[in-house]
């Protein structure tokens, strides 16, 4: 319900009172004292921001024109379009309409409604806009039998802090505002680190035997996808004793050896330790062909690729490097691939040595990378380390982090904070808000839809998002997040307050 009674805190503008109570952000409207018959409101809905003046209504009359300003919330825009259609319900059952086709200036209408019969009213608002109907719940106003017995006008200072800063100049710029309210904060310190690959998803592919890199068909690229025991690539192992070839020439050499004996021992016609023996010699030769990543295969059945060796990825990921080329040769112990996962990724976060001693108590963490501002969460501490570094005087931690879309790079510089301990809760407004000034943490408070004060704050634990505030801001107040500097600007000019720069 939106009230038009007098409040102490009530600032003269022109022929109307700005209350300095901040609107809620449930439309319920605050800032809505008359004087002399007027009244200023301001209020949210979910989707847009009123702040309405309006002059003193004497029966039958049309007024002075209202001032109507409409802000779209989602990005401080004027509403600059679209139809405002205005509700009047009054005493005995009167009804009157007013319906506004477009606005007379961006995200300001101003009509002229004139009210038929004398009491209290009630005042609704619908914006056609967007494809839909908006309706904004205004409130009361009085309408007076004649000009004769309209309130008598009284002078009332305004705070001598208060900062003017009108509608027009906050959508000319980036401006938003947010409301304060009860949270549960978890207490941080700062880290910077960068962006590393957790040891189990990268993979090296060295070459075990030197060899000739095979053009079988594409071999896979930077940034193309792998599947563990994918083939990356095949080599003609060149070299000779204990060599690939070598080997595995033994291996099958035994194989058929162990199948003639079988067949000579069916018939008798030697004796079962001979047997035992082959099979023994190729177990032996297969162990020795297996250290070097090989499997017997090809054998009598022959053919291009019966003495050639296959590199393999050992995990599913992408290639992040190629070392290597279809007809190069390549030693023994060279890279060929690199393949990484880059499904989680670890923050190797390095704490100040002031903080290392809460390093056993972080649970997680936030942080964003050089070139960005997205908020990348860090939910599981992987490692705490137990040496501080003694060039850096920093502490390590790994924390792993999501990053299912890969956006996040091995070797990106990263800072954030670590969450510390159990959280606390507490009034918090974002952390955007606090400007320092002269030694003092500031914020300016959004008093009504052109009215703000600078507030003084003492501040509690901040999970760097969100920051508690002990004294300065009250539940419910709104802070300004983005154009607090202009607001400042504006509080050194020497604009006055009851200079609006638009019609009343």
């Amino acid at each position: 319900m939106i009230r038009l009674n007098r409040t102490a805190a009530a600032v003269a503008v022109g022929v109307a009172t700005i209350a300095c109570r901040p609107p809620a952000p449930d439309a319920a409207a605050e800032a809505d004292h008359t004087h002399a018959g007027g009244g200023v409101v301001t209020l949210w809905t979910d989707s847009l921001e009123l702040f309405v003046e309006y002059p003193p209504h004497v029966r039958g009359a049309p007024s002075d024109p209202w001032a109507i300003h409409l802000t779209w919330l989602a990005d401080w825009s004027p509403v600059s379009e679209g139809s405002l259609t205005l509700v009047f319900r009054g005493p005995g059952g009167a009804h009157e309409e007013i319906e506004i086709d477009a606005p007379a200036r961006p995200g300001v209408f101003s009509p002229t409604p004139a009210l038929t019969a004398t009491g209290t009213w009630r005042v609704d608002m619908v914006l056609a806009a967007r494809g839909r109907e908006f309706a904004i719940p205004v409130g009361q106003l009085q309408v007076f039998e004649s000009e004769d017995v309209l309130p008598h006008e009284e002078d009332e200072a305004a705070p001598p802090d208060l900062i003017p800063f009108l509608k027009e100049q906050q959508w000319a710029m980036p401006f938003e505002v947010a409301v304060a309210g009860q949270r549960e904060i978890s207490v941080s310190i700062r880290a910077t680190g960068e962006v590393v690959v957790p040891p189990t998803a990268l993979a090296q592919i060295s070459a075990p035997v030197s060899g000739l890199v095979l053009a079988r068909g594409p071999a896979p690229g930077p940034g193309d996808p792998v599947r563990a025991g994918q083939t990356l690539a095949l080599l003609a192992p060149t070299s000779v004793d204990d060599s690939y070839a070598r080997l595995r020439a033994d291996v099958e050499r035994l194989e058929r050896e162990l199948a003639r004996a079988e067949r000579l021992f069916a018939v008798e016609a030697i004796a079962e330790k001979r047997v035992e023996e082959t099979r023994h010699a190729l177990e032996i030769a297969q162990a020795a062909l297996a250290s070097v990543g090989g499997a017997a295969g090809g054998g009598e059945t022959g053919g291009p690729d019966a003495y050639t060796y296959s590199l393999t990825s050992p995990i599913s990921g992408v290639v992040a490097q190629r070392h290597v080329t279809p007809g190069e040769r390549i030693a023994v112990g060279a890279p060929a691939f690199t393949v990484v996962n880059p499904g989680t990724m670890w923050l190797l976060a390095h704490v100040p040595a002031r903080d290392a001693a809460s390093a056993a108590e972080v649970t997680g963490g936030w942080l964003t990378v050089e070139g960005g501002s997205r908020v990348y969460r860090a939910d599981r501490v992987v490692a705490v380390g137990s040496v501080i570094d003694p060039v850096t005087r920093t502490l390590p931690i790994h924390l792993a982090v999501s990053n299912p879309d890969e956006s996040l790079k091995v070797g990106m510089l990263a800072e954030g904070r670590l969450f510390v301990g159990a959280p606390l809760t507490g009034v918090a407004i974002p952390a955007i808000a606090i400007q320092e000034e002269d030694g003092l943490s500031v914020a300016y408070v959004k008093l009504g839809g052109e009215a703000f004060q600078r507030r003084v704050l003492t501040l509690g634990p901040s999970d760097g998002m969100w920051t508690i505030v002990r004294s300065g801001i009250g539940a419910g107040e709104q802070v300004v997040t983005i154009g607090a500097y202009q607001v400042k600007l504006a509080s050194l000019g020497d604009a006055e307050i009851s200079d609006h720069g638009h019609p009343h």
